[in-house]
């Protein structure tokens, strides 16, 4: 467990500057509009990484908490 441990923190700490880029111009989207973030790459796939991050870790919990249960 704590091999899993230090493996996600370590990849914790070399993404998390991922979340620092910056991109220039926003063209002709409203930057605050949710289609900006939906239709630039710069915001979607962050967005998609960490939304299927969550996933697989929600579906890993659960399935321990059931094996542990057992």
């Amino acid at each position: 467990m704590k091999k899993i441990s230090k493996i996600v923190v370590s990849a914790w700490i070399a993404l998390m500057p991922l979340s620092a880029i910056g991109h220039a111009g926003h063209g002709h989207d409203n930057p605050l509009s949710p289609g900006h973030y939906v239709n630039n790459p710069q915001h979607s796939f962050p967005i998609t990484l960490a939304i299927a991050a969550f996933v697989v870790v929600f579906f890993w919990l659960v399935n321990r908490k059931k094996s542990i249960t057992r």
